[in-house]
């Protein structure tokens, strides 16, 4: 599965009902490329598409948990919340942030 397979298919389950398989594989998934971003050698996100796009699908999995009460929107929630902030850390680790530069060279 790719990112782009991955965002579709967490989508799709948000937006309609899945099973448990289902939500397995999606959070399995989720998890298994937010364990792998660190090997990445350079930035992942440059403009913050993606971990952008990623968390606009935990806000409607927060939303959808908030009015039903469902464990699988939660569960969902979590595993991409996990998966924004390995890019957004990943990231930040290989390219600081220029207030982070600026506290490191003011010396």
């Amino acid at each position: 599965m790719t990112l782009n397979d991955l965002y579709r298919e967490m989508r799709v389950a948000l937006e309609g009902s899945v099973d448990a398989a289902a939500i397995d594989r999606l959070t399995t998934e989720a998890n298994r490329f937010a364990s792998t971003v660190g090997w990445a050698e350079g930035v992942i996100d440059k403009d913050g598409r993606i971990a952008e796009a990623f968390d606009g699908l935990r806000e409607m999995a927060q939303a959808r948990f908030e009015q039903t009460r469902d464990s699988n929107s939660a569960t969902l929630h979590d595993a991409l919340a996990g998966l924004v902030l390995a890019i957004r850390t990943h990231d930040e680790d290989i390219d600081p942030s220029p207030d982070n530069d600026d506290q490191n060279h003011d010396t």
